[in-house]
């Protein structure tokens, strides 16, 4: 730092009283006249005798010499104060000085930090695996109650900003097409309008392109519904779509109906396609039928967003399919999710599919198909995945269910009627048993049910005739789902009982509770510490979570305390690695 050091301190004095604030101690009656023998004359009409008028006059004359000396000392104490207040004021001013000397100096220390930070001796992958986590694809959607479409918020392109920054990061930018691989076009009247604005938007896809040096291609297209008076996709993007189509290897298309409907006059074929996302934005697609939209031999993972019928809308190669996912919103005046009948074609045309994620609509607008005789239907699927809306005693995962044969399911996932507070009944569940054993206990290893009732022999079944089963995750069940006969039969036993599902490591359960914390416990408790004496072999509890539902407004009385005084013997199997979590809610 340059300038004068700063080795000023405050002088403490030497022996000169000048360095200290004068004292002055004033007796009260130093001026009385009773002393001198004076009092009298003040109390009469006497004139003073020549000894006591020399006394008065002298006395006056001393006084006189006071005063002069008072001034004198309230001047000087004056001027000091003067001064004072004047070195204050530059002590200020020398403090405020101090003050933005240290703002400086903090600047530039982490100027300097900024020149030592490690990032800047990143090796290029690293800056690669952050630049990548900063792009957005494909466009995020929401939508909200009550609201007849889908909203759609745009990100801008965080790699045109980074390659701005510095030359390295333009540099490793550069380097690395996969960076730019991942484009998300919105059609608007001005960003393909024959203006400048129009030819700059889409000069910039087309840069972006180039960048992407024919690295496998991730597309969103969606078309801005207030901005946009196209009907069909502008010629710029046909020309994209021709041009890299043997890059697209992910494409998702937010797009009207009549926009999909004029596709398959594009001949349009796609070779990489191996990801397809369908979202018909504003109105239903359900007056289509068998759009071909191209040719996608290699694709393997379809997600279509409020279409009731995917297999009546679209002609797409469905056996070749083995991801499958549906999802729609809850609107108020339309059912446009996949009907329990859709859903059913859906196991019956995709005959390749291994994984299955469907919300099934709350309600037929068909003609009732319960009264409908369906065959069943046998999948080979591994993973299903199912959840629905809830609309009166409709059930539409009861109704699928009852309909398939899944002899190798490995994982099942159920969560009922969302966003409501009453729960399923226990058919939903019973359900899951039928199919369980209508598919010849398949190997299933993870069971998942959320927001339902249970009927304790049908959870016991399952338990008996499931012995592969590792994550069960029972969640917001009813009180009587899970009774103290279940942790019984779950407690692993040194007397040679065979345990019930002995491969299981993760264990969920909530609800409010009637079973016997100690039962719980000793559960828990014996899947920790005796599982490695079983013959044959038992897997350990690795993982508990148990969640008490709790009533509003319920204060903790005896019987409270105690359950949490019982559960809180399972924290010493925390220290031993055991991820135990025990909370409550209201």
């Amino acid at each position: 730092m340059t300038g004068t050091p700063l080795s000023w301190s405050h002088c403490t004095g030497c022996t000169c009283p000048n360095h200290q604030i004068p004292s002055y101690e004033f007796s009260p009656d130093r001026h009385t006249l009773k002393p001198l023998n004076l009092a009298r004359l003040a109390h009469s009409n006497d004139s003073p005798s020549d000894a006591e008028e020399a006394v008065l006059r002298k006395m006056l004359s001393s006084y006189d010499a006071e005063l002069q000396n008072i001034d004198t000392e309230q001047e000087q104490l004056t001027q000091f104060i003067a001064e004072m207040k004047s070195r204050i004021s530059l002590a200020e001013q020398k403090v405020d000085d101090l003050y933005k000397e240290r703002h400086a100096i903090s600047a530039a220390i982490l100027e300097r930090k900024q020149l030592l930070n490690p990032i800047r001796r990143f090796p290029a992958e690293i800056l690669l695996r952050i630049f990548s986590s900063t792009i957005v694809f494909p466009i995020p959607r929401f939508h909200t109650d009550g609201d007849e479409a889908w909203g759609f918020l745009p990100p801008e392109n965080s790699i045109w900003t980074i390659e701005t920054v510095c030359k390295r990061w333009r540099t490793v930018a550069l380097d690395f097409p996969e960076l730019w691989s991942s484009i998300n076009i919105v059609i608007t009247d001005t960003n393909f309008g024959d203006d400048s604005r129009g030819i700059s938007y889409v000069h910039r896809i087309g840069t972006q392109l180039n960048r992407s040096k024919n690295r496998p291609l991730s597309l969103t297209i969606l078309n801005d519904e207030i901005g946009s008076s196209f009907a069909k996709l502008p010629p710029a993007i046909v020309a994209i779509l021709f041009s890299f189509s043997t890059c697209i290897e992910r494409l998702h298309l937010y797009v009207p109906p009549v926009m999909f409907a004029h596709i398959p006059s594009l001949h349009l074929s796609l070779p990489s396609l191996t990801d397809l996302c369908l979202l018909p934005t504003v109105e239903s697609i359900d007056e289509y039928q068998g759009l071909k939209l191209f040719h996608c031999p290699m694709l393997h993972r379809l997600h279509t967003v409020d279409i009731p019928q995917p297999c009546h809308s679209f002609d797409l190669s469905w056996g070749q399919i083995a991801t499958f996912t549906s999802d729609h919103a809850l609107y108020a005046g339309r059912a446009p999710g996949l009907e329990t009948q859709s859903a059913l074609r859906i196991f019956q045309n995709l005959t390749s599919m291994s994984e299955c994620y469907l919300r099934l609509e709350l309600v037929s607008t068909e003609r009732s198909w319960v009264d409908e005789h369906l065959d069943t239907v046998e999948s080979q699927i591994h993973v299903l995945s199912l959840s629905s809306w809830r609309f009166k005693n409709h059930t539409p995962v009861k109704e699928l269910l009852d309909k398939l044969i899944l002899p190798v399911l490995q994982q099942l996932y159920v969560k009922c009627s969302i966003d409501d507070a009453d729960r399923d009944d226990e058919e939903t569940f019973a359900a899951i048993y039928d199919v369980l054993r209508r598919s010849g206990q398949p190997s299933i290893t993870t069971l998942h049910f959320d927001h339902g009732d249970i009927l304790e022999e049908d959870l016991l079944q399952i338990l008996s005739t499931c012995p592969t089963l590792e994550d069960v995750r029972l969640t917001d069940v009813d009180e009587g789902a899970i009774s103290n006969e279940t942790l019984l039969r779950l407690t692993l036993k040194v007397d040679g009982t065979e345990p019930l599902i002995p491969r299981l490591h993760t264990l969920h359960i909530s609800g409010p509770m009637l079973f016997s914390m100690q039962i719980f416990v000793n559960m828990v408790e014996s899947r920790w510490t005796l599982a490695h004496v079983q013959s044959p072999s038992v897997r350990r509890l690795d993982e508990v979570n148990l969640c008490r539902f709790l009533k509003t407004g319920d204060e903790p009385d005896g019987d409270e305390v105690e359950r949490i005084t019982t559960l809180s013997v399972l924290d010493v199997y925390k220290t031993q690695g055991m991820d135990l979590t025990l909370t409550t809610k209201v």
